[in-house]
């Protein structure tokens, strides 16, 4: 394999030498990547009432879970597909101070009539009657 050189030219007029540099003499080029590495490294963080606050919050990691006999159980309320031609919409809501989760379905129950009357909306809770309030208030919107 042959080394690439290049050729260098002196000052002087009157010396017409050349001196060839092989690349592996150590002549290199500096990047440009480890100069912004370098001041990336020195700019300090600046630390804003918003940051602290959220990091002072509680973790929500385990939100949602509960020990049962020494086993971690999940406490999602799973659900049939909605049906949307009915009218079918998930209510959600905060329990345990966790995660929003479903707390019911709002549904359009049909009219006695048939098509002449509007459908009146019903509400099937899937939480205790402890949050009956949170579910009624949910139901409204």
């Amino acid at each position: 394999m042959k080394k690439r050189s290049k050729t260098v030219h002196d000052e002087t007029e009157k010396d017409k030498q050349t001196k060839t540099l092989s690349r592996e003499s150590g002549a290199k080029k500096q990047t440009k990547g480890k100069a912004n590495e370098r001041k990336e490294k020195t700019q300090k963080k600046t630390v804003t009432r918003e940051s602290k606050m959220f990091s002072r919050r509680k973790s929500l990691a385990a939100a949602g879970t509960n020990w049962e006999a020494g086993v971690r159980r999940s406490t999602r309320i799973k659900s049939r597909p909605l049906e949307y031609w009915r009218g079918e919409r998930f209510l959600y809501g905060r329990v345990h101070k966790s995660l929003t989760t479903v707390i019911g379905i709002k549904y359009e129950s049909p009219g006695k009539n048939g098509k002449g009357e509007t459908r009146a909306l019903k509400v099937k809770s899937f939480v205790s009657d402890d949050y009956k309030e949170l579910v009624e208030s949910a139901a409204l919107h």
